[in-house]
Formats: C-alpha cells, sequence, structure tokens
C-alpha cells in the first residue's frame, strides 16, 4: 500500500487534516459565548463578595461607632449631674455660712434684745399696729413696700427699724436673697424687709405654722444650745404668692447664750433656676433638673414653656436610684417618655435629699454617631474601587489571553512522505 494512501478508501490525509482544522475553528468559536460567561460570573463574585465585605464593615463600625457615643454621653451625663450638685452645695453652703456670720454679728444680737424688750413693752395688739403702719399705711406700691425705713410714729420701733432696715435691705438685695427675718423666742415675726402678710403674726399658732419658714423656727429654737442652722425643703410660701421658697434658720443667742430668738433668710427658685436650667453644650436635647422626695421638679423643664417647679411629677429609676443616695448613669424612659441617657446623683439639702438628673435623648446620640457616616462611605468607595481595581491587574498579569487564533498547520506533499512499498 503507498505511504501517502488514506485509512479510509478515495481520501487521503490532507483532506481529514483539512476536516480536523475546520472543525477546530468551529469548535473554538462555539466556546466563546462559555468564555466570556465565565468571566462575567467571576466579576460579578467578586464585586458582590467585596460589596458584603464592605456591608459587614459599614454595621459593624456603625455599631461601634453608636456604643462609643453611648459611652461618651453616658460619662458626659454623670459629669453633668455632679457638676450641678456641686452648684447646689456651693449655693447652700454659702447661705448658710452668710447666715450663721449674721446671726453672731454683734449688731444684729444687740437689735434682738432690743426688740424683744419694745415687744414686751408694747403689749397685745402691737402686731396689728405695726402691720398698719408698715403695710396698710405704707406710701409706696404694693412691691416695694421694702422702701420705707421710718414710719415716722416717733415710736421705739420705728427709731430702730430706721436703722436695721437700710442695712438688711442693701444684704439681700447685693446677695439675692428674698427676704430676712427676726423672730421672737415665741415665734413672733418681729422684722421682715419684704413686708409680706407673714409680717408681725406668729409662727407658732398664726396663719403660717405649717409653712416652711415655722418648721426651721421651730429646729432653731430647738437647737439652739448647738447653734443648729436649719434648712426646710422647697414649698409654696403663701404670703409670697405662693411663690416656691426655701427657708434656713438660725439661733441668736446672747453673749450668756441665752436664746433670744431666730434669724432666718427666704431664699428664691432664682439661683437654683439658673443653675440647673444652663444648656450650654447640651445639644438639643440634654437638660438638668432636680426632683425632691416628693418626686415633684425643684426646677423647670427645658421642655415646658409653663414653670414645672412643685408641678411636674417624675417617677423614674434614675430619680429612685438618686434619693437613696445612689449615683450612676442608665439608659431610662424619662417623664415624657421619651428613650434617654441618664446620670444620676443625691445632693442634700439639710435634712432633705434632692435628685440631681443630667439627661440627653437617645435619639440625638444616634444623630451624633450617624454624622460620622458621609466621611465613612467615601472611604469605603475608595477602598471598594481600589479592591476591584486591584483583582482586574493582578487576575490580567497572572492570566494569559486567550485566543482564536489556530496554529498554521503545514501539510507535508503526500509524495515526499515515503517511497513505494
Amino acid at each position: 500500500m503507498s505511504s501517502n494512501s488514506s485509512p479510509l478508501p478515495g481520501r487521503p490525509w490532507t483532506h481529514w487534516c483539512e476536516i480536523a482544522c475546520c472543525y477546530s475553528v468551529w469548535w473554538n468559536k462555539r466556546r466563546e459565548p462559555k468564555h466570556e460567561d465565565s468571566r462575567m460570573k467571576f466579576w460579578l463574585g467578586w464585586a458582590t463578595g467585596l460589596a458584603l465585605m464592605m456591608g459587614v464593615v459599614v454595621f459593624g463600625y456603625s455599631q461601634w461607632n453608636l456604643r462609643f457615643y453611648q459611652g461618651y454621653i453616658g460619662d458626659r451625663v454623670q459629669l453633668l449631674a455632679e457638676l450641678r450638685r456641686g452648684a447646689l452645695q456651693e449655693y447652700f453652703t454659702t447661705a448658710q455660712a452668710e447666715l450663721s456670720f449674721w446671726s453672731r454679728n454683734e449688731g444684729i444680737v444687740q437689735s434682738q434684745q432690743r426688740l424683744n424688750e419694745i415687744w414686751a413693752a408694747e403689749g397685745q395688739g402691737f402686731d396689728e399696729r405695726l402691720r398698719e403702719l408698715y403695710i396698710g399705711s405704707n406710701p409706696h406700691p404694693a412691691d416695694f413696700l421694702l422702701n420705707l425705713d421710718d414710719a415716722g410714729d416717733g415710736s421705739a420701733y420705728s427709731e430702730l427699724h430706721s436703722v436695721t432696715h437700710p442695712i438688711a435691705r442693701k444684704f439681700v438685695t447685693r446677695r439675692g436673697y428674698y427676704d430676712f427675718f427676726m423672730i421672737g423666742p415665741k415665734g413672733d415675726i418681729y422684722y421682715t424687709v419684704e413686708k409680706e402678710s407673714d409680717f408681725g403674726t406668729n409662727l407658732l399658732d398664726g396663719p403660717w405654722q405649717e409653712s416652711g419658714l415655722a418648721q426651721v423656727f421651730r429646729k432653731a429654737r430647738d437647737g439652739a444650745a448647738s447653734r443648729v442652722i436649719a434648712v426646710s425643703d422647697m414649698e409654696k410660701y403663701g404670703p409670697s404668692a405662693d411663690a416656691p421658697a426655701i427657708f434656713i434658720a438660725a439661733p441668736i443667742l446672747s453673749a450668756e447664750d441665752e436664746f433670744l430668738g431666730v434669724l432666718a433668710l427666704q431664699l428664691p427658685t432664682d439661683h437654683i433656676l439658673s443653675i440647673m436650667n444652663s444648656s450650654d453644650g447640651m445639644g438639643n436635647s440634654g437638660e438638668t433638673y432636680v426632683v425632691g422626695e416628693d418626686f415633684l421638679m425643684r426646677s423647670n423643664s427645658r421642655f415646658s414653656e409653663q414653670s414645672t417647679v412643685l408641678i411636674q411629677q417624675v417617677e423614674s429609676e434614675s430619680v429612685e436610684l438618686a434619693l437613696a443616695g445612689e449615683q450612676g448613669q442608665l439608659v431610662i424612659d424619662d417623664y415624657r417618655g421619651v428613650p434617654v441617657m441618664s446620670g444620676f446623683a443625691p445632693v442634700n439639702v439639710g435634712k432633705h435629699r434632692w435628685a440631681v438628673i443630667a439627661e440627653f435623648d437617645m435619639a440625638e446620640i444616634a444623630e451624633f454617631a450617624a454624622g460620622e457616616r458621609p466621611a465613612l462611605s467615601g472611604a469605603l468607595l475608595l477602598i471598594y474601587g481600589l479592591s476591584l481595581w486591584s483583582v482586574w491587574y493582578w487576575r490580567g498579569r497572572s492570566l494569559p489571553q486567550e485566543s482564536n487564533d489556530l496554529p498554521s498547520v503545514e501539510l507535508g506533499d503526500g509524495g515526499d512522505a515515503g517511497g513505494a512499498g
């Protein structure tokens, strides 16, 4: 048989090579769509994987960032509660120190001794005459009765009043107190700066015997031997148009330690409100307030246009803990029913305890944390794009380009392949 003969009769080798080449071209053409499909799946897989990874990073960071801000604000409200407590303690300590000084002042002691003598000498009905002279017949308007130094009746009382009153009036005006009282050993109110309806009345059997002023008078009288300074809780006081008031009182003793009476000051709420209502650096929802043992506010709510002093009730967990003498921070629903980060601390006002509360809305804390998302998103998009580019670049270097070009096939001349058999 000839060397260029075909395995199949009548078909030379060259013919079958041509058929094989044609089939290879057809097969490669048929595989092209599948190859493109594979590349598409590869990039979709990488893009989806990177997106999921970035999503996990964003979620994890957001949760960490939110917890960070919650911890930061929690520490801040705790610090605010402690700062407000310190300011309140300083205010009451200062008031007690000034009262102690004046109750030992020689001029006050001598005036009290003289008032005891005058009151005993004038007898029954003297209190009514004084109210007529310094209230009923006072030439000054109702809110300015304190401007009268001397009633001009020539009495021993008016002579003493003309000396004592300018000093006491100047003291309460400059030091921010509301009123100044000199009270006899039997509860008679000898002297006041403001000349309200309590002037000349008796604190043991008169109309204000249940008031905060009467309470501190009795405590100062009973503790005179040890020079007790009595402090009342904040209560509405009738003679001052039911305005909230706090009273502090100290005994007045002679050089021989004889009980002469009681000196008392009426503290207005203005200074307490100025301490508690400061909102500098507290955002849109931060506030501080004080709550008493009756669970009523001793300061105003930031979110009310009306006064909430001795009106708004607050029985939250943080208030209960502070009234129990504890301090700390926790997340609660406040008196508005809003979730807040609440810091709390106790403060003692005489024998009474108040809860000092500082709070931030949790919604605003979440807004603080969310404020960093735009910058984070930009950084993550950049990382995402660089990651995809890196995959494209290194894949292009490590995997050679596939080609559909077929290698050239040289078909030899059948006649040169071999000789005749």
